[in-house]
């Protein structure tokens, strides 16, 4: 079943590029991207209800969760689908996206002044 759950999680991520510009023709990136979060969304806060994950944690902790999940897949979806949306290429997007960890890993220690240790820079290599 595990093998099962990370296939489809590789096709679902990887396939977001593809979709992404084969939506983009039709409908506007925020139409497109509302219909990819929001069925999710409400699939997500029922199955949290109902079985009570989120008893004990308290509201504002839940509150700021939501505002980082916000952002780090609304927000950079957003981006991503509105410049495949304005013709740059799915391949570029692509590689633009897959670079960000390694651009984020060099700009830490001179922008916030920590450090990368090496074990971190193998994962990165790693992929």
């Amino acid at each position: 079943m595990t093998v099962v759950a990370a296939a489809g999680f590789v096709l679902a991520w990887s396939s977001g590029f593809l979709i992404a510009a084969i939506g983009t023709v039709e409908v506007p990136a925020t139409t497109l991207l509302l219909w990819r979060f929001a069925p999710l969304a409400v699939l997500l806060v029922g199955l949290v209800a109902a079985t009570g994950a989120a008893r004990g944690i308290a509201p504002r902790t839940l509150g700021r969760q939501a505002l980082i999940g916000a952002f780090a897949q609304l927000g950079y979806c957003a981006f991503v689908y509105a410049a495949i949306a304005a013709g740059i290429a799915t391949g570029t997007t692509a590689l633009i996206d897959a670079v960000q960890p390694l651009v984020v890993a060099t700009l830490v220690g001179p922008l916030l002044g920590l450090r990368v240790r090496g074990a971190q820079w193998a994962g990165l290599a790693l992929g």
